[in-house]
Parts: structure tokens; C-alpha cells; sequence
């Protein structure tokens, strides 16, 4: 019980679930009425012909584009809360294996007052003619 009023468990994702599905329900069944009322309305001749099929095209665009919509719109709080479970089991994971990190005050740091410069000779590459390759054209074609 403690773990539900310090909000390391979650229970939203369950009511995510369970939204979506009456969502999905609720989409499904207005993207099939507005096309089969459209339909009706076309075969009765009671509205205009272009206007029957838009609303017929509504009603498919509404049951195929709406659930995806909502889907994903729905992935995303999962998603989030699932990222919240993984944060809570690594910092469990650390609790449990003795590792405690405190904040600490950072360590003073060294002022440099003289700077030495460090010389190198320059390198020279000599490149052995005979142990190139004979260069082509592109590709080694030509």
C-alpha cells in the first residue's frame, strides 16, 4: 500500500487500456453508422449524390484514420508510464544492491599558475614509390 500513495506503482496504465478499448468502440461504431446512414440516405435519394458519398468516404476515413489516431495517442501514455516502471526498477535495482549516491560537494580545484609547453619535433612520412599501388581512374576502370 505504501508503494501506491508514494506513486511507484502506477495504475493508469491499466485505465489506458481499458479507455482505449471503449474508444475504440465508440469510433468503430461512428465510422460504420455515418457510412451506413449515408448509404441509406443515398438509396432513399434523400440527399444529393456527391454529398451521400462524402459522407460515406467520412465514415471510412473515420473508422480506418480515427483508430490509428487514437492508438497511437493511447501508445504514448503507455509509453510514458512504461518509462516511469524502468526509472523505478533501476532505482530499486541500486537500492537493492547496497549502492547508495549521495550528492557531495565537488573537490577543490587545482589553480595551474605556469604553463609548460611542450615541444615535438615536426614528423616527417616518406612514402616508398614502389610499394604503391599504381593508381587508376574511377573505379579502377580506366
Amino acid at each position: 500500500m505504501g508503494r501506491y500513495f508514494s506513486f511507484d506503482r502506477m495504475i493508469t496504465p491499466a485505465f489506458v487500456k481499458a479507455v482505449y478499448f471503449i474508444g475504440f468502440l465508440a469510433i468503430t461504431a461512428a465510422g460504420v453508422a455515418l457510412a451506413v446512414w449515408a448509404g441509406m440516405q443515398l438509396n432513399d435519394a434523400t440527399i444529393s449524390r456527391s454529398l451521400g458519398w462524402r459522407y460515406v468516404a467520412y465514415g471510412v476515413g473515420l473508422l480506418v484514420v480515427g483508430n490509428i489516431i487514437w492508438r497511437v495517442f493511447c501508445e504514448l501514455w503507455v509509453v510514458l508510464f512504461g518509462i516511469h516502471s524502468e526509472l523505478v526498477s533501476v532505482r530499486d535495482a541500486f537500492a537493492f544492491s547496497g549502492r547508495h549516491y549521495t550528492y557531495e560537494e565537488p573537490a577543490a580545484r587545482e589553480v595551474i599558475t605556469e604553463r609548460e609547453e611542450i615541444v615535438r619535433p615536426r614528423e616527417v612520412v616518406v612514402y616508398n614509390e614502389d610499394r604503391i599501388a599504381p593508381r587508376h581512374g574511377v573505379l579502377g576502370l580506366s
